[in-house]
């Protein structure tokens, strides 16, 4: 999980020097944590650290994470209210048992004010495969066939997401 997180933050631009530095709370599929984020003039790098959120409230047993990049659509800057554009990376499964990593297409909306910005959005994507033995088992795999019919395939998978961010 930590290596993925790493080589996505490398292939961060150096040359990127963070115009505005935000901090707040996002959402997105179950996921609820710190938004933090670092944005440039036309983009913006974000980092969710998180925890999954229920009707039982938050299962802090297993940290989850969410990366990602945002350009700004129509050569706008990211310090105006517009839409982005932007890929994620992370736990886009949205299952409180178990981490299911996934990439996804992003197209947002947002609207910035001089100390802060929400943003909404909505991503597609595709999570990665898993066998019956590498998720919390909620079905049996004891023998062959039960682990065959209990194996997760590659699957499509839609994400929304809102945040709000404190700007400096």
């Amino acid at each position: 999980m930590h290596r993925w997180l790493l080589s996505f933050l490398m292939l961060m631009p150096v040359p990127a020097v963070a115009d505005d530095l935000l901090i707040g709370l996002g959402y997105l599929n179950g996921l609820a944590g710190l938004n933090l984020e670092w944005a440039t003039e036309h983009n913006s790098f974000y980092a969710m650290p998180s925890v999954y959120l229920d009707s039982g409230g938050l299962d802090t047993d297993e940290p989850r994470w969410v990366a990602g990049w945002r350009h700004k659509m129509e050569r706008g800057l990211m310090s105006e209210n517009g839409f982005y554009t932007g890929l994620m990376a992370g736990d886009l499964g949205g299952e409180s048992h178990y981490e299911r990593l996934g990439v996804g297409v992003e197209l947002g909306h947002q609207w910035v004010k001089p100390y802060s910005r929400w943003t909404v959005s909505a991503a597609v994507g595709a999570i990665e495969a898993l066998d019956c033995d590498e998720y919390e088992v909620a079905f049996r795999c004891d023998t062959e066939e039960e682990r065959d019919n209990n194996d997760l395939d590659v699957e499509p998978v839609v994400v929304l997401g809102i945040s709000f961010s404190l700007r400096r």
